[in-house]
């Protein structure tokens, strides 16, 4: 399944798909150059996950015909918006001239739309941020509204500087998979079943979650959990046998202090990491009482990896 990023109309340069999948740091994508061609990156880190990301310049015009091999095999388009040049009126004319053209070869895309680099100064406070994000989302809708186009948009406030931007991929990337709903399902009798406070299924290279519970997302949630699989690995590359990174062996377990006082132990909470297939990993936010029973715990982890190796065998 296909992915087309859209870079700001301007600038033409997207730096998001460097900075999640190939690692660069947002520090040296500011030197990139724009986008002048269609770039392609596959993610193809465990077989079971895979997808193509198709970058490009702000400045094509998309055509159904010329188009259409491409827009047949696009499950999301996202749009890019650069908050800091700021023209939102053109940038929504763009976007909707390139859903129009879309939605006559593929009525099935998602479109999503980063209001990206809210990270500027500009945007120095939460109030500001919601601002643009509110008069992208009001002008948008009334040109799709004046043209007489009906679509569902999502829209994120993103940054590559923080963990927003792995979060707006992660939800983008789950609805493209179709056993997503039965890892979620999963998930949650997890949570039911053992008290986990919260669990996300990680792709290990990239970071991002293809899969949590139903509760709500805390972002502060996922950066801790994911910040783990740094730890992971950093670890790994020191004392891993045979320089293995990672393995089905693979666990992590941190005790997280909760408030001043440190004989609490009931205010504690733990995060914990466990291989779950290959490059996948299950981490958790666990209750200081709950992962007393770790016995449990790893028992219905091992019931949710057998279960993930029979979707992906259907697959």
């Amino acid at each position: 399944m296909d992915i087309l990023l859209v870079g700001p109309s301007k600038s033409g340069k997207t730096s998001i798909q460097r900075v999640v999948f190939k690692k660069l740091s947002p520090h040296e994508s500011f030197f990139l150059p724009p986008t002048m061609s269609v770039e392609t990156l596959t993610v193809e880190n465990n077989p079971n996950v895979q997808f193509t990301i198709k970058d490009f310049p702000g400045n094509k015009e998309f055509d159904a015909e010329a188009d259409r091999a491409i827009l047949e095999q696009t499950g999301a388009i996202i749009y890019v918006f650069d908050a800091q040049i700021g023209d939102i009126e053109e940038s929504c004319g763009k976007l909707k001239d390139i859903i129009a053209e879309a939605s006559k070869v593929n009525e099935k895309i998602y479109y999503e739309v980063f209001v990206h680099k809210v990270d500027s100064d500009l945007y120095q406070n939460d109030d500001q941020k919601m601002e643009v994000y509110n008069d992208f989302q009001r002008e948008i809708r009334n040109e799709l509204k004046e043209a007489d186009i009906n679509v569902n948009i999502t829209f994120y406030l993103t940054s590559i500087y923080d963990h927003t931007i792995f979060d707006a991929l992660s939800k983008i990337v789950q609805k493209l998979f179709p056993f997503v709903e039965h890892l979620i399902e999963m998930l949650n009798s997890l949570h039911t079943s053992c008290g986990v406070e919260k669990a996300f299924i990680f792709d290990i290279i990239s970071k991002i979650f293809i899969a949590t519970d139903s509760s709500p997302v805390d972002i502060t949630h996922y950066e801790i959990c994911s910040e783990l699989i740094d730890v992971l690995i950093d670890m790994s590359c020191i004392y891993g046998k045979d320089n293995l990174k990672f393995d089905e062996e693979s666990s992590t377990t941190i005790k997280l202090k909760k408030g001043d006082n440190a004989d609490d132990e009931a205010g504690n909470t733990y995060l914990y990491l466990k291989e779950v297939d290959e490059y996948l990993v299950l981490v958790c936010l666990i209750g200081e009482e709950e992962f007393q029973k770790k016995h449990l715990i790893n028992y219905n982890i091992n019931l949710l990896k057998q279960s993930l190796k029979e979707i992906f065998a259907k697959k």
